[in-house]
């Protein structure tokens, strides 16, 4: 009989526990975090429902890599099972570790030489729910791929990234593993109900008191510990085990974690009660207002201008996703001719991101007054109409579509936690740096939620100014042929 997903796995995790849960539970709740179930080869669980993605492992077998780094691989390939080779390179030859005895003092510090050599594991991932059935009922991988291929056409890819493998079956695996998982993990008490943080990067079971004469230094997941404990004295990355009986501390489902009512929590949660979200919504409208008021006879020429140039349609309507992943048409001024679209697979090679978006040079698919109005970025104008409406804010991550938003689940929830914005993070600090893009989107859209406030706002919008003054000048000096003083005739 199938076990259910959130029961106890059935790795080799000994005696310890961390928060009353073994190594491979917590393994779980991590990947659960972005949306990746976990299914053990063999084991007999049923895999979580709502999962974008399946992590299909051997029995002792736990893993930790970007998954944004594979994101654009992911997305463009749709193959059914990615055969994910993780690459383990060291950053530097050695580590240097401070022992500290009973009072904190520094009684060493030692140096680990580590190999230079790279140590690599493959890893699969799955997008079908009864792949990862078929892999959990399985009692070897070469049954299970003879069962998937019974199934129908089964179409498998392989890339590689950086990520490291641990091995649950022993304890520096299991102890590396939570180490590991302190420090790229910044919020687990998202996923696991029980779980507070104590003080910032310190986490620990609801009701445990740090004192004041305990020196605990982030990032660091703190176990279990009796009332009656001797001061802590733990440095960070590192964990300290259960060493009485927990509290009871559960895993949230993924339906429940990336359900609308929980993106709605975490929205709160991010935007902070209070002021701010008010305020920002009634300047947001008021602003929109006054803008589409006072810019309404450019916005006519504007108009004029498209149709002499390309013809109708003047504007064009692509689907986004706002706030909670709601879809609406993000106007803008057409720029691209109006077969646009049937060029894209053409011109696929020339793309200069390396995520799902395009961006060509001299993209011979933009019209004439197109190249105008991106320069001096008159056709995002049109948006101020989707603010007043409420689907966009003025500052906010970059609006997207779902198919550019699905492979990459917990930055996907994190920017679908606010309004996209005509301007914000992303918009003002890109460098377009080659195989960058994508990388440098996620970051400052994360960026963005995690220090969105008026503050910032305002300095967003001040560098969105900046930059437009600085194409304007840039295209006029390109203009009357000014190309500065040679600094070697000085």
């Amino acid at each position: 009989m199938l076990k259910d997903a959130l029961a106890p796995d059935r790795a080799n995790d000994g005696d310890i526990r961390l928060w009353g849960m073994s190594c491979a539970q917590l393994h779980k709740a991590y990947w659960s975090s972005h949306g990746v179930a976990c299914v053990r080869l063999g084991s007999g669980e049923v895999p979580q429902p709502g999962a974008d993605l399946y992590l299909l492992l051997e029995s002792n077998q736990s893993v930790v890599f970007d998954l944004r780094a594979i994101a654009e691989s992911l997305l463009w390939n749709r193959a059914h099972i990615t055969r994910l080779r993780l690459v383990e390179k060291a950053s530097k030859q050695y580590g240097e570790f401070l022992q500290l005895d009973s009072r904190g003092d520094i009684t060493k510090i030692e140096r680990r030489y580590r190999a230079a050599d790279c140590a690599s594991t493959q890893v699969l991932l799955g997008t079908r729910m009864t792949d990862a059935s078929i892999w959990s009922a399985a009692g070897s991988s070469a049954l299970a791929f003879a069962a998937m291929r019974k199934g129908g056409r089964l179409r498998s890819d392989a890339t590689e990234c950086v990520g490291q493998q641990f091995d649950l079956s022993t304890q520096s695996g299991r102890t590396n593993l939570l180490r590991n998982l302190a420090t790229v993990w910044p919020h687990p008490d998202h996923v696991l109900s029980g779980v507070t943080q104590l003080r910032v990067g310190v986490f620990g079971v609801q009701g445990t008191e740090l004192r004041a004469t305990d020196r605990c230094v982030a990032p660091l997941w703190l176990g279990a510990v009796s009332a009656e404990r001797e001061p802590l004295v733990c440095v960070g990355p590192d964990v300290v085990w259960d060493t009485t009986e927990t509290a009871v501390v559960t895993m949230r489902p993924i339906e429940e974690i990336f359900s609308p009512d929980d993106a709605a929590r975490v929205s709160v949660s991010i935007e902070s009660t209070g002021w701010y979200v008010s305020v920002k919504r009634a300047a947001d409208f008021l602003i929109s207002l006054v803008v589409l008021l006072v810019m309404s006879p450019v916005l006519l020429v504007c108009c004029f201008a498209v149709v002499i140039d390309d013809g109708f349609p003047i504007f064009f309507g692509h689907k986004r996703q706002s706030k909670g992943g709601a879809t609406f048409r993000c106007w803008k001024f057409r720029t691209m001719r109006r077969n646009a679209e049937a060029l894209v697979a053409e011109l696929r090679k020339q793309n200069l991101c390396d995520g799902p978006q395009v961006f060509i040079k001299d993209d011979p698919r933009v019209t004439r007054v197109g190249k105008v109005f991106r320069k001096l970025q008159l056709d995002e104008f049109p948006q101020f109409w989707n603010v007043l409406f409420g689907d966009m804010s003025i500052v906010g991550p970059r609006p997207s579509p779902d198919n550019e938003n699905q492979y990459c689940p917990a930055w996907r929830e994190i920017r679908l936690s606010v309004r996209p914005g005509i301007t914000g993070n992303w918009q003002v600090k890109r460098t377009r740096a080659e195989g960058k893009d994508f990388q440098e989107w996620i970051q400052y859209d994360i960026e963005y939620v995690e220090k969105m406030g008026p503050i910032f706002d305002v300095w967003l919008c001040i560098l969105t100014v900046v930059n437009i003054v600085r194409s304007l000048i840039g295209a006029v000096a390109s203009k009357i042929g000014f190309r500065g003083r040679d600094p070697r005739n000085a």
